[in-house]
């Protein structure tokens, strides 16, 4: 008998009733058999049959309890299985937690790195900035050269405005002693012009 009609048998049964049926049957029919044994002869095929029957029921629960113990083991297997499955999977699951923070520390850090990097990128090296600052001074020195060059030659001008301004006055003063030198004499030859006339009219 297969486990699948064992099964059928056990759910059909129920909770083992016909069992008991079968024995209390048994039992009722070997009083009758002690207490009559002539006549109750043509029942020992079917106390034999009902015996027979008790012992494959029997046999059934021997049956029936094995698979129910190797279905408790495997499901009790399987249970430890998937525990250790789970186990296996929580450790998975940290281990994964702990390389994404890993992982979102790498990325933050590439990125504050990157951000450094376009930062550093912007200002000049050390050469590059002494060189600058070396070109920078000698400009300021070209510079500060050209301003004194212009500050003398401002001086120079201004000097030179200064004794042109005395030049100027001086023979803007000669012109006006020659001109008023000029108007005497005109005046003194007008009168002695005029001095002349009178002589000629007396």
């Amino acid at each position: 008998m297969n486990e699948e009609c064992i099964i059928r048998k056990l759910v059909a049964d129920g909770d083992g009733g016909g069992d008991d049926r079968r024995f209390v049957t048994i039992l009722t029919l070997l009083l009758k058999l002690i207490k009559e044994p002539e006549p109750s002869q043509s029942l020992l095929p079917r106390i034999m049959k009902t015996i027979d029957a008790a012992e494959i029921a029997m046999k059934k629960q021997v049956l029936i309890s094995a698979m129910n113990e190797r279905q408790i083991q495997e499901y009790s297997m399987l249970t430890n299985h998937i525990e250790q499955e789970i186990v296996k999977a929580n450790e998975k699951m940290s281990i994964a937690k702990k390389e994404l923070s890993i992982a979102k520390g790498m990325r933050k850090n590439k990125e504050e790195y990157e951000l450094l990097a376009k930062m550093i990128e912007k200002v000049p090296s050390r050469p590059e900035t002494i060189r600058k600052l070396e070109i920078i001074k000698k400009e300021l020195e070209e510079l500060h050269e050209k301003q004194r060059n212009l500050e003398t030659k401002l001086a120079d001008r201004r000097n030179h405005l200064h004794a042109f301004n005395i030049i100027l006055a001086n023979f803007c003063r000669f012109l006006k002693d020659e001109e008023n030198d000029e108007m005497m004499n005109n005046d003194e030859n007008l009168d002695g012009t005029t001095m002349d006339i009178k002589k000629e009219k007396a």
